[in-house]
């Protein structure tokens, strides 16, 4: 005010000077004097306003400075929840570490996130007075908190020392982080399904394909055939009847018959099931396919390889016919020779009890031994056709019989070794182990040359385990002398009964088959 009232004064007093000036000089004088001196005010007011704008200036550039640098915060923020790859935690740790450069002093700003039982920290990170903090929020409920700290004191603002701004800014930054949490865990537990998924395709041995209702090939998993040199990425989106790749394994007619599987499974909604034989690495091979729908409008085919489960079952069907010629052939050579002859001896009593002649012991002692005889034959029969007995001792007692009859034979050591408390009352469980060691006896003796075969069974954790060793030639030596060697059938009945088989060279020499199966308490094994 005092500087405002001397500046008043002094104009005053150029005024008054103007005056007498221009009472004592011409009129024109004071006219241009007067003009003068209103040019110079307006100057001054011009200076005035001047350095108020520029005052304003400065305070929108910085405000505006500010503005960007929360700008920057934010895209910044953006870009690490749009980037891939990046787990939660990095997302996190990258985000803490741009948060103090958009405050108002980022030389003395730090940041800390803290999430559950998370906490992650900008560089340089110190916790003090200068804080400045926001919840952060996940489906409404409160997971963390965002804080913001000043290392040094600064001048007293909108909150302490931080701007009105900057609590808006720190309330969107928490939300962000609460929206990169559901983000980052949504991708995780998407990248988690996919892998798992992935995973149980790749552990698929089966062929698939998809097709639309036109023959269009819209996907393919390869699976465990070697079909890389027939379908290739790029056939993608082509017709089946267009692909002359295909046309060694597809001819025309097994793709018509494909597509009238594929538009009945489209109009029925309901599974297709076939089977077809057709040429495949220089050998016919057997297949199934199953079709089934897959939506909108399109059909998933499965295709299985099944040339070895064909295979076997002719296998199966063949052993099974040359046992019933062997037990018809057996039936007729013995029992029914012995019938025969019981049956003529019964005529020639039935002659002399006619003739009223006398009878003598030996003619029906002879009679009962050959019945004897036959009742030996028909029980040794009924053992060949169900050698274990029912009850829980009858696979011990089947392997001790199974042994002794090898030995004498041929002439081997067969022994057999059988942990005391293992119980199979299961007959079906029990026939398929006798079985297979049956096979795995046969094949020593035959094909190993072995002359000491040991069977063992024994209990090993959660498992019971069949052995047979042998000191014969070893697997490989056998392979080439026998073709199949009963393998396949071996490898069937061990999956009957939900049992491993594994076949390989002994330790020392020779062949060792293994089948192990599971203990379960409780049930029918033990």
């Amino acid at each position: 005010m005092g500087k405002e009232n001397e500046e008043k004064n002094k104009r005053n007093n150029r005024s008054r000077a103007v005056k007498a000036f221009g009472n004592e000089t011409t009129p024109g004088l004071s006219v241009a004097l007067k003009k003068a001196e209103q040019q110079i005010e307006q100057f001054r007011e011009s200076e005035r306003k001047l350095k108020n704008s520029q005052r304003i200036l400065v305070e929108l550039t910085d405000q505006l400075s500010e503005r960007v640098k929360e700008l920057n915060c934010l895209y910044e923020i953006s870009g690490i929840m749009e980037k891939q790859g990046l787990t939660l935690e990095e997302a996190l740790q990258q985000t803490v570490d741009v948060i103090p450069k958009a405050w108002k002093y980022p030389e003395i700003a730090c940041s800390r996130i803290i999430l559950g039982d998370l906490e992650f920290q900008s560089t340089s990170f110190s916790e003090t007075n200068w804080r400045q903090s926001q919840q952060i929020l996940l489906h409404g409920r409160g997971v963390g908190f965002l804080d913001v700290f000043y290392s040094e004191e600064r001048p007293q603002r909108d909150e302490g020392p931080f701007l009105k701004e900057e609590r808006s800014l720190v309330k969107v930054i928490a939300e962000r982080i609460g929206e990169m949490v559901v983000r980052k865990r949504a991708e995780e537990a998407l990248q988690e399904s996919q892998s798992q998924n992935r995973a149980l395709l790749d552990a698929i041995p089966d062929l698939m394909f998809q097709l639309n209702g036109k023959g269009l090939l819209l996907g393919f998993h390869q699976g465990q055939f070697d079909l890389s040199r027939f379908i290739t990425p790029d056939l993608l989106g082509r017709s089946l009847y267009d692909i002359e790749e295909l046309r060694s394994i597809l001819p025309r007619r097994l793709i018509d018959q494909v597509m009238a599987y594929v538009r009945h499974t489209l109009q029925t909604g309901g599974i297709q099931l076939f089977e077809q034989n057709i040429p495949l690495s220089g050998e016919r091979k057997d297949f199934e396919v199953r079709m089934v729908p897959y939506p909108p409008d399109n059909v998933l085919a499965i295709v299985r390889d099944i040339t070895r489960r064909k295979r076997l079952e002719r296998e199966i069907l063949e052993v099974s016919g040359r046992e019933q010629r062997r037990i018809g052939q057996d039936l007729h050579d013995s029992l029914c020779q012995h019938l025969a002859g019981i049956g003529f001896m019964g005529k020639v009593l039935e002659k002399k009890i006619a003739g009223h002649r006398e009878l003598e012991p030996a003619d029906v002692s002879e009679i009962v031994e050959l019945i004897d005889q036959a009742i030996t034959m028909t029980r040794g029969f009924a053992r060949g056709l169900n050698p274990v007995r029912l009850e829980a001792e009858g696979l011990r007692m089947a392997l001790c019989l199974l042994a002794g009859n090898v030995e004498k034979l041929f002439g081997i050591s067969c022994p057999v070794i059988y942990e005391e408390k293992i119980r199979i009352p299961d007959p079906a469980v029990a026939t398929h182990l006798y079985r297979i060691v049956q096979e795995a006896l046969n094949n020593a003796i035959k094909h190993g040359k072995a002359d000491t075969v040991t069977v063992a069974l024994r209990q090993r954790e959660d498992a019971i385990v069949l052995s047979i060793s042998d000191n014969g030639c070893g697997i490989r030596n056998a392979v080439n002398q026998g073709k199949g060697m009963g393998l396949n059938i071996m490898e069937y009945r061990a999956s009957m009964i939900g049992a491993s088989l594994e076949i390989a060279d002994g330790e020392t020499e020779g062949t060792r088959v293994t089948c192990s199966f599971p203990n379960r308490s409780g049930d029918s094994f033990k």
